[in-house]
């Protein structure tokens, strides 16, 4: 059975909307980048983060640098950019410890998050609603956990079924082998008593 089709509209759920940005975003860089790859076209892809901070996420083809995308694009459409774009780690290779620091700030930042959505790190004096938006949470993974687990299932009993019909198979031919060595055996000792009287 599959999902249905999900209606083009704003989700107004904030953890909802986030979790949804969170996952198309990852699908869209992923599909820009095999874009690129197989295509063998030069792209840019800018993404705004439009909660909190308003973070940026981008891809840029290996095959050019974003300061050749902008010229390209400003040569083709007769637009110039009055401002300078400035992409740390991207064009420059000489602020390395700066995109590791960058680097790090990001990963404790996601491990705050899951802690903080995991309740790890829950306040004891958390509100109510922030209490009913983490249990919601929980079981949206605890459903998606269930589901893993009874695909997982299926696919074992499957699985034993199948080695349970090799095993039958191979017990009803060892039978057939061992009736046919049987025949033989007093087919050879009659044979070898007629040889003897």
């Amino acid at each position: 059975m599959g999902r249905g089709r999900t209606e083009m509209k704003r989700i107004h759920n904030d953890v909802s909307r986030r979790a949804t940005f969170g996952k198309r975003r990852r699908g869209l860089l992923k599909k820009a980048g095999e874009l690129a790859v197989l295509c063998g076209v030069d792209l840019g892809l800018l993404v705004f983060d439009d909660g909190g901070a308003g973070k940026l996420f981008d891809y840029c083809s290996p095959s050019t640098s974003w300061s050749e995308l902008i010229e390209r694009y400003e040569s083709i459409t007769n637009h110039k950019f009055q401002f300078q774009f400035q992409f740390q780690g991207i064009d420059h290779d000489d602020d390395d410890q700066q995109q590791l620091a960058d680097l790090r700030r990001e990963r404790d930042r996601l491990e705050a998050s899951v802690r903080r959505q995991t309740g790890e790190d829950l306040p004891f004096a958390a509100t109510a609603a922030e209490l009913d938006d983490l249990e919601q949470r929980l079981e949206c993974v605890l459903g998606e956990v269930r589901e893993m687990k009874d695909k997982l299932l299926e696919q074992q009993l499957a699985e034993s079924y199948h080695k349970v019909r090799i095993l039958q198979d191979q017990n009803s031919f060892l039978r057939r082998l061992v009736i046919c060595i049987a025949a033989c055996l007093c087919l050879l000792s009659c044979y070898a008593y007629l040889l003897t009287s």
